[in-house]
């Protein structure tokens, strides 16, 4: 999910041209120059009288990668962390928590940094089927791995690892950019994102080609079966009748997609995107669409690839980008739609965040024409705060969660002083 700074690399490359220099013969690398970089298109504004406060566990919680609430459930949600422990917790002051699923022994020697565990989802219909899917890597080979598993009947659901399933193995080819969020539509399909299998300017193309499954955000109807597949193909899936596109895609050009959100009101797919130099990107996901990389990076043209892999491609723009260039943050995280009760102000806009800089935003949007028209700063970090935002998401009521690197979750609310 996260990568080296555009900045190292320019010392690297000038620390390699000068010594080129001193070898006959020899050529010296040219050295990257800083691209012009267009103005911000959107104003950017401080919204005060918000706060970020730390939900009370008497524990932190090792690298939280996505939340996930249980269905029909008693309020609880269950966390899951990259290094394999699942709990299930109360997100109302309470503290309370205990184990949902340790696969930490399956993850063991898994420590890449994006490496591990990526995502949870609850079927729909939990309460009735008890089922959920995981979406975590393994090593030798190094792959993807998506599956269902089923949890025991009662209030307090455990995982039953023995009922596992696998849906789907993806091998990568690099310990990075492996996306890996999942989530359930309004329409019942599991909705899975995947990254473009890593390194620097996606050297195999994979985000752009239509027979790998790289680069791709897929959708799958769980409760049936296609032929051989351990899934159905939605017969409306965009690629379901092309022989020269797998089936399973929904949309194709993603980086490393870290947020997959569905908006409870509009229906609309949200997801973030990892860049690499230049940006990072907010998507509307459409069916069918291609979002660019790595033909493009962000709304501008990628030097790396100055020929488009497929000819003919129309690719959708960002819904809104922003630039380590311009200071703007390093690594986006997604993210997703405020529809709570509480904070009446944030009503109908996407709530993301910056993993590096630690700033959360608001992004006012105009719905009819599905552009982006203000971004909102809601939180500034301190310099000597441990936030890193890996997720932002929702506690079970709808009211905004930020989840951090250094295991603690905090929640978005109003200040003592705008509530007084």
């Amino acid at each position: 999910m996260f990568r080296v700074s555009i900045q190292a690399l320019l010392v690297v490359v000038i620390t390699l041209s000068g010594h080129l220099r001193a070898v006959p013969d020899e050529q010296p690398l040219a050295v990257p120059q800083i691209p012009f970089m267009p103005p911000q298109e959107i104003p950017e504004e401080t919204l005060t009288g918000i706060a970020l406060n730390r939900v009370t566990f008497e524990r932190e919680f090792d690298s939280p990668v996505t939340l996930a609430t249980i269905p029909e459930g008693n309020g609880e949600q269950v966390i899951a962390m990259q290094r394999g422990e699942f709990c299930a917790v109360k997100l109302d002051g309470s503290g309370e928590w205990r184990s949902f699923l340790d696969f930490r022994q399956r993850m063991a020697g898994i420590l890449l940094f994006e490496e591990g565990v990526h995502g949870i989802a609850f079927h729909p219909q939990f309460e009735k089927n008890h089922l959920f899917y995981l979406s975590y890597t393994q090593n030798d080979p190094r792959r993807t791995v998506i599956s269902e598993m089923r949890a025991s009947e009662g209030p307090s659901p455990v995982a039953l690892p023995e009922t596992e399933r696998l849906l789907l193995e993806i091998p990568q080819p690099l310990a990075d950019h492996w996306g890996g969020h999942l989530t359930f539509g309004p329409d019942g399909l599991l909705y899975i994102a995947l990254g473009d299998g890593g390194l620097r300017d996606d050297p195999y193309r994979l985000a752009q080609n239509p027979w790998v499954l790289h680069g791709k955000v897929l959708r799958l109807d769980v409760n049936g079966r296609s032929g051989a597949l351990p899934y159905a193909i939605p017969t409306d899936n965009p690629f379901a009748n092309e022989q020269t596109i797998r089936s399973e895609i929904y949309a194709l050009g993603f980086r490393n997609p870290w947020g997959l959100s569905f908006d409870t009101h509009t229906g609309h797919l949200w997801c973030a995107d990892v860049g690499q130099d230049l940006w990072e990107e907010i998507n509307i996901v459409k069916k069918g669409a291609n979002y660019g990389w790595s033909d493009r990076d962000g709304p501008t043209p990628a030097t790396f690839h100055p020929e488009p892999l497929m000819a003919n491609v129309a690719v959708t723009q960002p819904i809104h980008a922003y630039s380590r260039f311009r200071n703007e943050g390093i690594c986006i995280v997604g993210g997703h739609v405020y529809r709570g009760d509480k904070m009446p102000i944030l009503q109908g806009k996407y709530l993301f965040a910056d993993w590096g800089y630690g700033t959360v935003w608001a992004l006012e949007m105009d719905t009819l024409n599905e552009h982006a028209t203000r971004r909102l700063v809601l939180h500034r970090k301190a310099e000597a705060s441990k936030l890193n935002p890996t997720l932002v998401t929702a506690d079970a009521e709808g009211e905004p969660i930020i989840m951090s690197q250094d295991g603690a979750l905090y929640r978005l609310e109003y200040s003592e002083e705008s509530s007084q």
